[in-house]
């Protein structure tokens, strides 16, 4: 290379470099990745809110009490994944805010069908507090909740060694998926 393209070049990759890490600037946003890690398509919470049926998971998680459960609400991970063509791929990357990475096998996502939990069940101390209305159901989930964005699995439904020894499954602060390449 010449020497007086090294600029050039370097301030490209530098460039190329920021818009990567640019895609996980917001907690709020999941981003959906295709091949060669390029952004099919970005959903704010309220767009998966409204793009994708939300259901209903009621499950401890394994960081609660045992006889504790917390109602969380959300689309399923397989038809969003389904959405994007994933479904064919033996496994998927869920990205955390903080970069964490966990790879999980889509036998294990239609298995189980866990959701990306966006929202949780009030209680009464949340009508209490003001965070919900009397007659809401739900509220959106918290930083201090694993939200905005938050994998959820049915807890009781997972093989016994699951526990502690695939934690790594229940992504905080999901931010972006992809496939394994």
């Amino acid at each position: 290379m010449r020497f007086d393209t090294f600029p050039g070049a370097l301030s490209g990759l530098l460039a190329l470099a920021s818009m990567a890490v640019a895609a996980y600037t917001d907690p709020s946003v999941l981003t959906i990745e295709g091949d060669q890690r390029t952004v099919s398509d970005r959903y704010p919470v309220e767009r998966l809110r409204s793009d994708f049926d939300n259901v209903e998971i009621e499950t401890r998680t394994p960081w609660t009490k045992e006889d504790e459960t917390i109602k969380f609400r959300g689309p399923r991970i397989a038809d969003v994944l389904r959405r994007h063509g994933l479904q064919g791929d033996k496994s998927v990357q869920f990205i955390a805010y903080d970069n964490f990475t966990s790879e999980i096998l889509l036998e294990e996502i239609q298995s189980y069908q866990p959701i990306f939990a966006i929202d949780r069940a009030c209680v009464s101390a949340d009508v209490q507090s003001g965070r919900c209305k009397t007659d809401q159901e739900f509220t959106p989930l918290s930083p201090e909740e694993q939200g905005p964005v938050f994998l959820v699995w049915p807890y009781d439904q997972l093989p016994a060694e699951y526990v502690p020894a695939r934690n790594s499954i229940w992504v905080w602060f999901v931010v972006a998926v992809r496939p394994v390449e």
